[in-house]
């Protein structure tokens, strides 16, 4: 076990606010503490930080209930990645609870749960280099997990975007809103692979899947719902699909059925660029996208556009549903605002609080923005922190 603890002293002036989890590539996951003065600023400050997550730390999923953090290492250029768990100690710190070593280059990954199968979590995961996605079920309560399922995937010949699309690259998971299917949008492939979750076991079970224009590069996405709106009923009322595709720089809208087949339908209503039909700036690429804590907007991240001055690139937002979130309208753009760093790669809304929390790439750093829930724009840079190596990936601990 390899940590370090940064003494932090919080005088009468000073309050802890939240705490948050940094990963880099250069081989660090950090604590941090964002703490507001009586006066108004406030700042980031690490807390503690470990080495035990692997070589280049990529993604990073929160179990807050059992203080339990996973970690995926991508690896870069290495023929195998790994997977860590990580108990949180209440001072922050990080004591490693299992690691397994996995197929080459995990991204992302994301929790789902199966009726039958009570007292045990699952997870998948999508491996851009591996041209995989594995599944894991595992004992939350101790943060132990073991690999259940491996699904390898080959093209017969390149994408329109050859030097990206040599292959097909698993780069996203999302859990559908009745937690029946699990989506993993392929970037080389141009594919959003569709796996049913068998209810009794928790395995995936692969379907039929959407097709993405040629050349596009799927990335990530998000469910919306209405505000309100139980898992049960999700069948029943309005679920709407959002999709970033990197290459083609476009966010697409799909109307989401559930056919009496049991599988998952999707019809295309929307696509535009991320840049509300501006041209996009050379070599800019989408990447992560959030729903409001309203319900309302959608915002995603526009890497490496300088958009705001060099190396300060964007953050889009789009207007999806009305003020209530119970109700979609018709998607139009809300404007760019500053990500006040250099390649957004990934970001998280806390809901609790209304900020963002920015992972940086280029700029080696973690920013914290608010974001205005009444008039559904990001504002100023609250905060931010500088660490060793690109910052990839941040999460909240709320």
């Amino acid at each position: 076990m390899k940590f370090s603890v940064v003494p932090l002293l919080f005088g009468a002036t000073s309050a802890v606010a939240s705490r948050l989890y940094a990963a880099s590539y250069a081989g660090t996951v950090t604590t941090l503490s964002l703490t507001q003065s009586s006066r108004g600023p406030y700042e980031l400050e690490t807390v503690a930080q470990s080495t035990d997550c692997g070589t280049n730390p990529s993604w990073l999923m929160l179990d807050h209930d059992n203080r339990v953090l996973y970690c995926l290492d991508e690896a870069v250029d290495l023929a195998n990645g790994t997977l860590t768990s990580f108990a949180i100690r209440p001072n922050g710190t990080l004591s490693k609870v299992v690691q397994l070593e996995t197929i080459a280059g995990p991204v992302m990954s994301q929790f789902y749960s199966a009726p039958g199968v009570p007292h045990r979590k699952f997870f998948a995961v999508a491996h851009y280099e591996g041209s995989a996605v594995t599944s894991y079920s595992l004992d939350p309560i101790s943060g132990v997990f073991n690999r259940s399922q491996t699904f390898t995937y080959t093209l017969s010949a390149p994408g329109p975007v050859p030097d990206r699309q040599d292959a097909p690259h698993s780069h996203g998971v999302i859990v559908d809103p009745t937690g029946q299917f699990v989506l993993v949008p392929d970037l080389g492939a141009d594919l959003i692979r569709i796996f049913h979750i068998n209810p009794t076991t928790g395995l995936l079970e692969p379907q039929a899947p959407l097709v993405a224009a040629p050349g596009s590069g799927p990335r990530h996405g998000v469910f919306w719902t209405p505000a309100g709106a139980s898992s049960s009923h999700a069948t029943h009322e309005d679920v709407l699909f959002y999709l970033t595709s990197e290459l083609n720089n476009h966010v697409t809208g799909y109307k989401v059925t559930y056919p009496s087949n049991g599988t998952i339908s999707f019809t295309e209503f929307y696509t535009a660029n991320s840049y509300g039909g501006a041209v996009p700036p050379n070599g800019s690429k989408v990447a992560e996208i959030a729903i409001s804590p309203q319900n309302n907007r959608i915002i995603v991240s526009n890497r490496d556009d300088n958009t705001f001055g060099a190396n300060n690139d964007s953050i889009a937002v789009f207007n999806i549903a009305d003020e209530s979130g119970r109700r979609p309208i018709n998607v139009t753009f809300g404007g760019l605002y500053p990500a006040y760093g250099s390649s957004p790669r990934q970001f998280e809304i806390s809901a609790r609080n209304e900020m963002i929390a920015e992972a940086l790439q280029n700029t080696h750093a973690v920013g914290v923005t608010r974001w205005n829930g009444k008039t559904g724009k990001p504002v100023p840079l609250v905060a931010k922190k500088s660490l060793v190596g690109e910052v990839v990936s941040v999460v909240w601990d709320e």
